[in-house]
């Protein structure tokens, strides 16, 4: 708001009067003007200002608590961009390499498309106030909104827009933009997410990839057949990451110079972008259906040398596929054929519970599905075994067998006699 300053009776208080007072002209206010505090940075060897009041108390005692915060070598932040201005250039900084995430990394192009669409569904009510001006409460009341009702999101999608306005605040405070994150104890609502106890048996899970081949009984009513390439497009990244134990983003960025057919084997993570938080690069081995599927599609796509595995349908700004549009087709597909769909994510439990149930070794079991293990850790990741490994119909009555089987030849190789119930 435009207009004038000028001193008042109170030492750093001024009043601020609107454009066109009378003041302008020294005359006498015709005005209601608004009042704010200033007070000496001696570190920054300037003067800092408290945001305008309506009446010259609130300033003078703003003024105060400004005084102690310089003291304690504090720095309040008055800012006049609003929430919708700072979420415009955060993003911007963001896909430009400026803003980092809580690892001090540059945002990867699905990170920070993911926080442009989460940011986007903060209400138009927030995003036109200030960034400090912001409240804890106006937050929660997003935040308890979007949890019931006809506008009801996921308690995960509530907690991923908890989090990137926090990732905004972090970025904020980093430019003195705010001092302050009104998201920073927000209580989240109770987690709807299905526990990920959803694992296939090996036939199950080749019946699932080729139930995506099959025409369905409404693609057969409208004379519809299914196209064998785009099936494969489809059924790839669910044999990726149930033949391979690949992550979500290790499937978006795998390349051809990271797959060696010859050898069977490849790559992932390869590529920086592709890495989770923490993760690292590793090989896998390709069993013979990932093999069989990687070959068809590499023919396919004409026997390139580099370009990615499986590239998005459509242009999309990151470049990459988007996974969580192709889960949700095949899952409908399936629903529609009478299975049970299965999720990547739940791909990756059932790669690991596949070795556990092979023999291989938990060590390995963690390698291979690219779980980190601390320093100080011997053997598996602690998650490998806690988390990612399930059991199997049938492998109770499996273990019965082979623990009779156990006593039986123990038994035989020990010359001591069996003592009896009855001769104790």
């Amino acid at each position: 708001m435009a207009g004038v300053d000028t001193k008042t009776r109170y030492q750093g208080i001024f009043a601020r009067h609107q454009e066109g007072c009378r003041i302008e002209q020294d005359r006498p206010c015709n005005c209601t003007p608004s009042y704010f505090g200033t007070a000496w940075d001696r570190v920054a060897h300037r003067t800092r200002k408290t945001r305008h009041f309506r009446l010259v108390s609130e300033a003078r005692s703003a003024r105060a608590d400004l005084q102690e915060s310089l003291r304690k070598g504090e720095v309040p932040v008055v800012s006049t961009i609003t929430f919708g201005e700072a979420r415009t250039r955060f993003v911007d900084d963001a896909k430009n390499g400026i803003a980092l995430n809580k690892h001090r990394r540059p945002y990867r192009p699905n990170a920070y498309e993911d926080l442009e669409s989460a940011l986007a569904q903060v209400p138009d009510e927030i995003a036109r106030r200030r960034l400090v001006r912001v409240t804890r409460g106006e937050i929660q009341a997003m935040v308890d909104a979007r949890s019931t009702g006809p506008k009801r999101l996921s308690s995960s999608r509530i907690s991923s827009i908890v989090n990137a306005i926090r990732s905004l605040y972090r970025w904020a405070k980093d430019r003195e933009l705010a001092d302050f994150d009104p998201a920073q104890e927000i209580r989240l609502p109770a987690s709807d997410a299905k526990p990920r106890d959803r694992v296939a048996t090996p036939a199950e899970f080749a019946r699932l990839l080729a139930a995506i081949f099959e025409t369905t009984p409404a693609e057969r009513k409208k004379g519809k057949t299914r196209d064998p390439d785009e099936a494969r497009k489809d059924a790839l990244p669910f044999a990726l990451a149930g033949y391979g134990s690949a992550r979500h983003q290790e499937i978006q960025v795998l390349d051809w110079e990271h797959v060696n057919l010859d050898i069977g084997g490849g790559e992932l993570a390869g590529d920086e972008a592709g890495r989770k938080p923490g993760g690292s690069w590793r090989l896998i081995f390709y069993v013979k259906p990932l093999w069989e599927m990687l070959r068809e599609e590499w023919e396919s796509q004409g026997q390139p040398t580099c370009g990615k595995v499986c590239p998005p349908k459509a242009i999309r700004q990151s470049g990459l596929l988007a996974l969580n549009t192709l889960q949700a087709r095949v899952h409908k597909r399936w629903k529609e054929q009478g299975l049970t769909p299965i999720g990547l994510h739940e791909s990756r439990h059932t790669t690991a519970t596949w070795l556990d149930h092979a023999g291989v070794s938990p060590k390995v079991i963690s390698e291979f599905v690219g779980h980190k293990t601390p320093e100080y850790q011997l053997g598996a990741a602690r998650i490998t075994l806690q988390v990612y490994t399930h059991m199997l119909p049938g492998e109770l009555e499996r273990a019965r067998v082979l623990f009779d089987k156990f006593l039986v030849e123990r038994a035989e190789d020990d010359p001591t006699p069996a003592l009896t119930l009855a001769g104790r």
